[in-house]
């Protein structure tokens, strides 16, 4: 199997990215905060063959809930509110942080 690719420096995004991904989660996924909320940027792998499910996009942004505190955050999906965002494509997700 091929190594995940990001398919883009997280430098070009105007926030942080934080590993959020735990041994038990079907992609990788990284946390960060705008406005002072959580959020969840979900990346699956590169060539759809080797995702969990064929269907799912590349990249997805959930909300998130945070069970820390700002000094030792416990980040995880608010499964209670619907995806943000939703693209196969690279330039599509970094025009999302530009809006």
């Amino acid at each position: 199997m091929e190594i995940l690719k990001l398919g883009f420096n997280s430098d070009v995004l105007p926030v942080r990215l934080v590993n959020n991904t735990s041994s038990n989660d079907v992609c990788a996924s990284f946390y960060f905060k705008k406005d002072e909320a959580y959020y969840l940027l979900w990346i699956e792998h590169q060539s759809p063959q080797y995702r969990e499910n064929e269907n799912s996009p590349r990249y997805a942004i959930s909300p998130a809930i945070n069970e820390g505190d700002d000094e030792s955050p416990e980040i995880y999906c608010d499964s209670s509110k619907e995806d943000l965002f939703r693209s196969e494509h690279v330039d599509e997700l970094i025009g999302y942080f530009g809006s």
